[in-house]
């Protein structure tokens, strides 16, 4: 059997000009990523500002979040200015300050959890210690007062 047509002789014939090189189609897969990758962006800002407008409703977040009650917009440069000085705005534009501020913050706490947590664990650890104790002795009083109870029948005669 003799092949009368080549591989290509069924493909559509593309036309000269619509054909990309390899750098052109490179060039356009790059451009493609980085427009998704701006959307992407844009959808990630709109995601936050969604979730921050969800969270305002909760008073209780300014105690919490210093400088949360102060990012209210204000009229004049000196809303602006302290709006723009306050700690959630700084917070806001360094996400890694925040993450720092965490860490620092919640080892006092983790030292003063832990420090509660060891004499506790400790004499409660001794206290359950002492109990499994009491309660091997009481077993084995009354294992013994049972054996006793046993021989002395054994010895009557029963």
């Amino acid at each position: 059997m003799s092949q009368t047509h080549s591989d290509t002789a069924f493909r559509n014939k593309r036309h000269q000009a619509k054909d990309l090189s390899a750098p052109h189609l490179r060039a356009l897969r790059k451009e493609l990523l980085l427009v998704r990758a701006d959307v992407e962006r844009m959808e990630l800002a709109q995601a936050t500002i969604e979730l921050r407008q969800a969270v305002t409703h909760f008073s209780w977040l300014k105690f919490i979040v210093p400088g949360f009650g102060g990012m209210r917009m204000g009229s004049g440069s000196k809303a602006h200015f302290l709006n723009a000085g306050s700690i959630g705005a700084l917070l806001k534009q360094y996400p890694l300050i925040s993450s720092i501020a965490s860490l620092v913050l919640a080892k006092p706490l983790r030292a003063t959890i832990a420090a509660g947590a060891k004499p506790a664990l400790k004499w409660g650890g001794l206290a359950l210690a002492g109990w499994e104790a009491y309660r091997i002795w009481q077993q084995m009083k009354n294992e013994s007062a049972a054996s006793t109870n046993k021989e002395q029948a054994v010895d009557s005669g029963y």
